[in-house]
């Protein structure tokens, strides 16, 4: 049957070629004509689609107001059609909105937004251009350490092919560079650009080739290489025209003003800051109308005209002050702070009093004496029920002593690698660590204790318990290991119940057979989610993968975990009539790189 396209169809499909064939104010205009027959024909999937594109174009066109109000729409209609990833996606280009208009407050708080909705739908794809883009807030207030931490976790995340597209490497590629230019290191850098065109060229990304070339002109300049920036400089401003890239031709009219000063020039570099200016005021770009005022006072300077030079002076101090004021600085700050808190546990009081630093030998021996206690309360606690149980035909009362069996074997296990983490820091005498991980780890037991008694806990109590499990390792291991554990907002944290420790097994064989192994960065994500009438839980690693972990000597202990896993889940669907599915898959079995296991439970069963 010959399939015949909508009238939305026809309109969006001919707005994309215009678009192709850089022909932009044509694009806009039949992109609008596709949406009023989107919204006619009641076409959801292309109205986001169309929303989203047309939103791109007016933005990049300086109708960047216009252009935000479309994405918040686009953002919506996705968020109808329960696709959460393009919705994330939505975010991050508002973000990017508001930093060209120098936003800096509203951005760092709509990516931080679009983070933690790319986090819980559970769609890795590109996470690193996340990180990437709110690092790019902290760079342009000039806040360097939170800049390069957001660099460096996205080039962790890259090292994972699904994590970043060929796009999000090459802008790391970028930005690896612009981090290197600050050091002074300018040889790493022009290597970092050299690299980022040659790619991009093979690619046939222009986008790529002229920001890199932007960027060698920079570093030639400050090394003094004042012809070759030219020749960059030159074939940068040629391919931003053929593109209509008109933040990059901007930005090369800026640096070939920048180029011409060094070079003594100073007609040609003015008419280049000029030219800057007059773009930068038609599209819309603030943060640019720095670097050509500055230029032309530089300009002016030099040629000795101080009337000039003392206007374009104030006017650089004025626009540097409102996009780069400590009081916004500040408020960026804190907008991370309270977001980074609603996802952690509240902070760890470190233990300063001397009395406990130099008790801390005798308090973790009454540890291992009280682990050692509850260990023996809980086997024979457990030989007292198996006994029982032989007495007792109904088969409720026997399903309820294995599952409360089954707990007292995962309880000791997970106490046990507890206290050898606290023990390494004995061994070696720092008695402050072992105090500090004696304060966490008591926090910890008590948790365990008080869910020990219980058939099901909230949501809340798992969580908990989970992050401080979590802690210890993130203390043990350091920088080594990172992890975020989310909720979705449609999940009531205090009315949602589950059996407690479910996914404890896989978080630890995450830690101590899939990261603790490699010589990088770890990351575990574990997110609580709904879909539909299901719990979704999901443990997230980028760790050796299951394939590689296989392999070691621990292998046995991996498959007793699942093996008790497995034994809960089959003991649960006999006393509540549920059914608990499950699964454990490599995340790129090619690589042999990391490992998702998902657990869905159906809501209101316990």
């Amino acid at each position: 049957m010959l399939h015949i396209p909508t009238e939305t169809k026809r309109w969006f499909d001919l707005a994309v070629e215009y678009e192709k064939n850089g022909k932009i104010e044509e694009s806009i205009q039949t992109y609008k004509q596709a949406l009023n027959h989107a919204e006619y024909e009641n076409n959801l999937q292309l109205k986001a689609e169309i929303l989203n594109n047309l939103a791109i174009l007016l933005s990049g066109s300086g109708l960047r107001q216009e252009g935000i109000e479309l994405s918040y729409k686009a953002y919506e209609a996705y968020l109808m059609l329960a696709d959460s990833a393009r919705a994330a996606n939505v975010k991050i280009n508002i973000g990017t909105d508001y930093i060209d208009e120098g936003k800096f407050e509203e951005a760092l708080k709509v990516m931080l937004e679009g983070l933690e909705l790319r986090i819980q739908c559970g769609d890795s794809t590109n996470l690193a251009a996340y990180y990437l883009n709110i690092g790019d807030v902290y760079k342009q207030l000039n806040i360097d350490k939170k800049w390069k931490l957001f660099l460096e976790k996205a080039r962790t995340l890259a090292a994972t092919p699904n994590y970043a597209t060929f796009d999000t490497k090459i802008c790391i590629l970028n930005e690896l560079g612009s981090m290197y230019d600050d050091n002074k290191a300018y040889d790493q850098a022009i290597s970092a650009y050299q690299e980022m065109y040659n790619l991009s060229k093979k690619e046939g990304f222009i986008n790529g080739m002229a920001t890199a070339l932007n960027n060698l002109a920079s570093v030639y300049l400050e090394t003094r290489q004042n012809k070759k920036a030219l020749l960059a400089t030159q074939e940068s401003l040629t391919l931003n025209k053929k593109d209509n890239n008109y933040y990059g031709l901007v930005f090369s009219n800026n640096l070939m003003g920048d180029v011409y000063l060094a070079l003594g020039n100073t007609f040609e570099a003015k008419q280049y800051y000029k030219e800057g200016i007059n773009l930068a005021n038609k599209y819309n770009f603030k943060t640019e109308f720095v670097n050509s005022y500055e230029g032309l006072y530089k300009t002016y300077r030099k040629e000795g005209n101080w009337k000039e030079a003392l206007y374009y002076h104030e006017q650089t101090h004025r626009l540097t002050d409102s996009l780069q004021n400590n009081e916004l600085q500040e408020k960026v700050l804190e907008i991370e702070a309270k977001y980074q808190a609603e996802k952690k546990e509240r902070q760890i009081e470190l233990l300063h009093n001397e009395n406990e630093l130099k008790n801390a030998r005798i308090k973790l021996q009454n540890v291992y004496i009280w682990g050692v206690s509850f260990l023996f309360i809980l086997v024979s606690a457990g030989s007292v029920w198996i006994v029982r149980q032989k007495r007792i035909k109904q088969r409720a009362k026997q399903v309820e002593l294995e599952q409360k069996l089954l707990r007292s074997q995962m309880n000791p296990h997970f106490l046990f690698n507890s206290l050898g983490a606290i023990q390494s820091y004995m061994l070696k005498n720092d008695g402050r660590k072992a105090a500090f991980y004696l304060s966490n780890l008591s926090s910890l037991m008590r948790s365990i204790l008080k869910n020990s008694r219980e058939e099901v806990i909230s949501l809340q109590e798992e969580k908990e318990t989970l992050e401080k499990y979590l802690v210890i390792h993130k203390l043990r291991l350091g920088e080594r290991l990172n992890y975020v554990v989310s909720v979705s907002d449609e999940l009531d944290q205090e009315e949602v119940y589950l059996p407690p420790m479910m996914i404890q097994p896989f978080v630890e064989n995450a830690i101590i057979h899939g990261i603790e192994p490699m010589d990088k960065e770890g990351i575990i994500q574990v997110r609580f989610y709904k879909d539909g009438n299901h719990l979704v839980i999901q443990v997230d690693d980028n760790g050796v993968g299951i394939q590689d972990s296989s392999k070691n000597k621990n292998a046995t202990h991996v498959s007793y975990a699942l093996q008790i896993f497995k034994e809960r889940v089959a003991n649960l669907r006999k006393r509540y009539d549920t059914e608990i599915l499950y699964s454990i898959l490599a995340k790129d079995p090619s690589v042999e790189s990391g490992t998702l296991v998902t657990v869905k439970i159906p809501l209101k069963s316990f």
